[in-house]
């Protein structure tokens, strides 16, 4: 009888994690680490240009 009910609620919960994960890819994708490393990029890029036009 429990087992009948079984399959729909772990399908669910599949179905909740499977987003949860995408949701984890886009945002280290698309996110603040993603903006935080290309800031980073950006300043050592300005400093190796500022060094070299002195």
């Amino acid at each position: 009888m429990i087992s009948d009910n079984l399959l729909p609620i772990a399908m669910f919960v599949f179905f909740i994690m499977f987003i949860g994960l995408i949701l984890i890819f886009v945002e280290f994708r698309f996110g603040e680490p993603k903006r935080q490393q290309d800031q980073a990029n950006k300043e050592v890029s300005e400093q190796g240009s500022d060094h070299s036009s002195q």
